[in-house]
């Protein structure tokens, strides 16, 4: 039987990353049909629209249901809501105080980690939430690893390193940055989307519309 759901368990709130067999979780049906059977509020779901923008966007009970017009994260201090990004390649990044009074998700692609949507996100733990970086939790979910993610040389130039063999190392540059940020307790998923196409949806491998979807409740 394929893995329907990836997570970390040493995370410390419920979250989940989808796998094909769950279907495209662009689909709302698909996308109800699996919160449900996890015994999860589909009403309570706020996601963000995601263009590649290093904007993150604190959403209250007012946005449930809702897609949030451009943004790439969502923060939240309502324990009620669950968060959800899409991705096909780019990283998930959920984050959690400590208290787990706030929580986000956020969308990082090499655009948007490049344009400092990880430290814009800290920034609104530390200034709208009173949160130190150094309680925040932090997991990077599956995504294209430096395996697979084969780049021009400019991103040396962008991102301030070296490639190796010409592949970018996404998840190695969003530690770096959130450690600057203060953040230390950084988990990382080892599963490359890309070489484990038979079980993610891969824009790079496959050039798919479909997105998985990755929660944090």
């Amino acid at each position: 039987m394929k893995e329907k759901l990836i997570s970390e368990k040493n995370f410390p709130a419920f979250h989940f990353t989808t796998t094909k067999p769950c279907g495209n979780m662009k689909n709302e049906t698909d996308r109800n049909v699996l919160l449900h059977s996890l015994g999860l509020n589909g009403d309570n779901l706020v996601l963000a629209k995601q263009a590649h923008t290093n904007i993150v966007r604190v959403v209250t009970a007012k946005d449930k249901g809702q897609f949030i017009d451009d943004c790439d994260g969502l923060i939240t201090a309502d324990k009620n809501i669950i968060t959800g990004i899409f991705t096909a390649d780019c990283m998930p990044v959920l984050m959690i105080s400590k208290d787990k009074s706030v929580k986000a998700a956020v969308h990082a692609g090499r655009k948007g980690l490049a344009n400092a949507i990880l430290q814009n996100a800290v920034k609104i733990f530390k200034e709208e939430f009173d949160i130190n970086p150094e309680t925040i939790s932090v997991y990077i979910g599956p995504h294209i690893k430096e395996c697979c993610y084969e780049v021009s040389a400019d991103f040396e130039n962008v991102f301030g390193t070296k490639l190796k063999n010409g592949r970018l190392d996404l998840s190695a540059i969003a530690r770096k940055i959130l450690e600057k940020e203060g953040v230390r307790e950084i988990l990382v998923s080892e599963r490359c989307t890309c070489c484990e196409n038979n079980i993610f949806f891969s824009y790079r491998k496959d050039r798919t519309d479909s997105r998985m979807l990755t929660v944090l409740a």
